[in-house]
């Protein structure tokens, strides 16, 4: 009897160890997930033409673009909210985002990359943009090399204007990302980090010690690891609904006007999975915890009762 009770105690010590190491293990994925920028990647397309070398990926706070056709343009972003909407700025400070979200909502934003930006390289279709204006202001000249007269040079921009339109696609409105499920998704996930790290904590005390209380003892192990698998679960969901309701149309809100989009070619970033395997992590772990601290209670023998003799004694 004392050998089995010392086997079980060795059983229960080792499995709630087991979940200490595994708490451990989710609140790392979950600190890797807010620390890294690849909640959200996607390819890029010029037009209907892919653009192998261009890129987009972003985390919760911060990402990256790179865009590749006759020149490179790269520039880090950084998120921006206002009004319940959010998007990525490459704007240097947290006033100029802010500008650059609202001149986007009005459809102003036409320069304010080239000067307000850190950008690395050099876009062509920006730079063809840019000398638009300046070509505008010549006067136009036909074959011969005669200047047009203002009637006739009417009559050609209205043509060119007409045939233009026929080719060019209307640009659509942008689509931002909801700031209630960002922030959603952020405070579900700091909240499951607290509950691994809860667990964590108990769990060396549940090794050390046997304490009498149920929270604190190993009905508390099951719910740390329930409420943080529940949490995560929730941080999830809310990133698919962002993903699929706000981020399939095209995040490059401010190079859709050059033709750049992402439309199509979105995919959830190894970020995200990470949040999933943390799930999968604590639902291991509780079966970890029910496994080697389950005891089967005894059955009491339960005595016959005894016969009387039929041999009685005759005096």
């Amino acid at each position: 009897m004392d050998f089995g009770k010392s086997q079980n105690r060795s059983r229960k010590t080792f499995s709630i160890f087991a979940s200490f190491i595994m708490c451990c293990l989710g609140t790392s994925l979950m600190i890797s997930s807010i620390a890294t920028q690849f909640w959200f990647q996607s390819g890029c397309k010029l037009g209907e033409e892919v653009s192998s070398k261009s890129q987009v990926y972003f985390g919760l706070f911060a990402g990256k673009t790179s865009l590749s056709k006759l020149s490179s343009t790269q520039y880090y972003t950084k998120i921006v909210c206002d009004g319940g909407d959010c998007m990525f700025s490459c704007a240097r400070t947290a006033d100029l985002r802010r500008e650059h979200l609202k001149r986007v909502k009005e459809g102003t934003a036409d320069g304010f990359v080239s000067v307000n930006c850190d950008v690395i390289g050099g876009d062509s279709n920006r730079a063809l943009r840019a000398q638009v204006p300046a070509a505008a202001a010549l006067p136009l000249m036909t074959l011969s090399g005669r200047a047009l007269e203002e009637g006739e040079e009417s009559d050609l921009l209205a043509s060119e204007s007409g045939s233009s339109s026929t080719t060019q696609e209307v640009p659509t409105s942008p689509e931002f990302m909801s700031y209630g499920l960002w922030v959603g998704t952020i405070s579900c996930l700091a909240i499951g980090m607290v509950f691994a790290v809860v667990g964590a904590l108990f769990a060396v005390i549940n090794t050390a010690t046997t304490p009498v209380e149920f929270i604190t003892g190993v009905p508390g192990l099951y719910i740390w690891n329930s409420m943080a698998a529940l949490f995560n679960l929730i941080c999830v969901i809310l990133w698919a609904v962002q993903f699929h309701q706000h981020l399939t149309k095209n995040v490059l809100l401010y190079d859709a006007d050059a033709g750049w989009t992402t439309k199509g070619m979105e995919v959830f970033g190894y970020s995200y999975w990470l949040v999933v395997v943390a799930i999968i992590v604590h639902i291991a772990n509780i079966v970890i915890i029910f496994v080697g601290t389950y005891e089967r209670k005894a059955k009491e023998e339960v005595r016959k009762p005894e016969e009387k003799s039929v041999n009685l004694m005759l005096y």
